[in-house]
């Protein structure tokens, strides 16, 4: 891999990290903030983080898909910018109407890097094996902030709960500097640049860039950019189902949020600060599980000189794992339901936060590499779709909290949870039996893959601006609409 190659991975990595990490704030920080604004309704309590996640919900629909357009870098750079003015807005907001309105904005932007950043590993990595590596590699890393961050600013807002906001506005600002030298990386913008070069010359006058040629207006285009999103999901029934696998284990996640507060205060008399230390098992098991994936990886790619066609597949190599994490995920949970229990101690229930780090990366991994592997440039916006479900049911889960929590009791509501799961559990079972056939019958898919009576054209270009060099190919990267 080149250092322009590796930058890019690593800023953008990084990029992805910052948001996940801002999005668990309210974790560690909601009870000084009820505290100091004097919020005594529960709902009202978990609003900050709420909020957040409907941010979440609207930037893959309205943002993300720019960049499928524009180009990776202006994209994230803008998207940057903003979270950046609404973290500072957050961390000064005289009121909490003020920071309610706020976190919705720093949600909308922070929403960007969790979608585009997947059609930039998409961009860089040509072939699945190190794609689906890098890819597992930056959502873990990615994922450690979501789980350990309640801890974080559990203790960085004892002094005051403004310091959570000024520490994401301060990672904003540095990512917002590395981002100024990222290179773009989307194949259409690329050749777009390289046509305007070579017009510069006195032989290539006529040399445009496919994307040029499209005959559209830039309104229909960028219309079309847009409307991606939502297409594909209820259009594409491998994001669908993709989508809504994803989506149950991400609002649980953040459900937990508000329920360990409620398990571990409420129940085993922790301080807020301390019960912020119980997310740590699940940030341990979140780091186990690149070693889980790895010796996936490692027994696939060993046992495929000898597999079938049909196990070479994006099915075979990426969902096992999501169905391993599947069958964890109800493990952990009905753990969690039956031993939190003030005659039990306190570090069992804790402990079951390991399984369930593993099974979200197991499920988020899987489901990530297989949305850019069938989508390839298009992922963006495949991605953009799945966080947009993901987003909606962790806004809407972490409201319910209060009222299971308190009329149910730790160990039905949390094995609610664990039935809910349970009923997701076939859905990557059934898209390894007949997700090639849906996918040979997407639009999508047949643009991204071509059949072999397509002509691949594949060149290197070197860009004298300092962009990636790139394997160029020749594909239906154009909405035919």
């Amino acid at each position: 891999m080149t250092k322009k190659r590796l930058y890019a991975a690593l800023v953008t990595g990084f990029g992805y990290a910052s948001s996940t990490l801002s999005s668990s704030l309210p974790g560690g920080a909601s009870s000084y903030i009820a505290d100091h604004f004097h919020i005594k309704n529960q709902e009202l309590v978990v609003l900050p983080l709420v909020i957040y996640l409907v941010g979440y919900i609207f930037g893959p629909l309205l943002l993300s898909p720019l960049s499928e357009h524009y180009g990776r870098k202006p994209t994230l750079n803008t998207a940057n910018l903003v979270f950046f003015g609404a973290s500072i807005g957050c961390a000064l907001a005289p009121t909490f109407s003020v920071l309610v309105v706020f976190r919705f904005f720093a949600g909308l932007s922070a929403a960007v890097p969790l979608t585009v950043v997947g059609g930039v590993y998409a961009d860089l990595f040509k072939d699945s094996a190190s794609r689906g590596k890098a890819t597992a590699l930056y959502t873990i890393i990615g994922s450690l902030p979501t789980v350990c961050g309640p801890t974080l600013f559990a203790f960085v807002s004892i002094p005051s709960f403004r310091w959570s906001f000024w520490l994401t506005s301060m990672l904003s600002g540095l990512l917002g500097i590395a981002l100024l030298f990222l290179p773009e990386t989307y194949l259409p913008k690329l050749e777009k640049m390289r046509a305007q070069q070579l017009r510069c010359g006195k032989d290539c006058a006529n040399s445009f860039a496919q994307i040029e040629l499209d005959g559209r207006t830039s309104t229909a285009i960028l219309g079309a950019a847009l409307s991606r999103p939502s297409r594909m999901f209820f259009g594409e029934a491998v994001v669908f189902f993709s989508s809504l696998y994803a989506s149950l284990i991400y609002a649980i996640l953040f459900l937990l949020f508000a329920a360990y507060p409620y398990i571990f205060h409420g129940i085993y008399g922790m301080s807020y600060s301390i019960s912020g230390l119980a997310f740590l098992p699940m940030g341990l098991g979140v780091l186990l599980s690149y070693y889980v994936i790895f010796l996936w990886d490692s027994y696939y790619v060993r046992n495929l000189p000898t597999a079938s066609e049909r196990q070479c597949n994006a099915e075979y190599r990426r969902l096992p794992l999501a169905c391993a994490g599947g069958i964890l995920q109800v493990f952990s949970l009905f753990w969690l339901a039956w031993t939190s229990s003030s005659s039990i101690h306190w570090i069992v229930p804790m402990l079951s936060g390991i399984i369930f780090g593993i099974a979200l990366m197991l499920i988020m991994v899987s489901i990530f590499n297989y949305l850019t592997d069938s989508y390839g440039i298009y992922s963006a916006s495949a991605l953009g779709a799945a966080s947009c479900v993901r987003s909606m049911c962790g806004a809407c889960l972490p409201l319910a909290a209060h009222s299971m929590y308190s009329n149910l009791g730790v160990a039905w509501a949390t094995s609610i949870l664990g039935f809910a799961a349970v009923a997701m559990i076939p859905i990557p079972f059934v898209l390894i039996i007949y997700g090639e056939a849906i996918r040979a019958r997407s639009e999508f898919c047949v643009k991204v893959h071509p059949h072999d009576d397509i002509f691949y054209r594949k060149s290197r270009n070197s860009f004298s601006d300092g962009s990636l060099d790139v394997l160029q190919e020749k594909k239906y990267y154009l909405d035919e609409e």
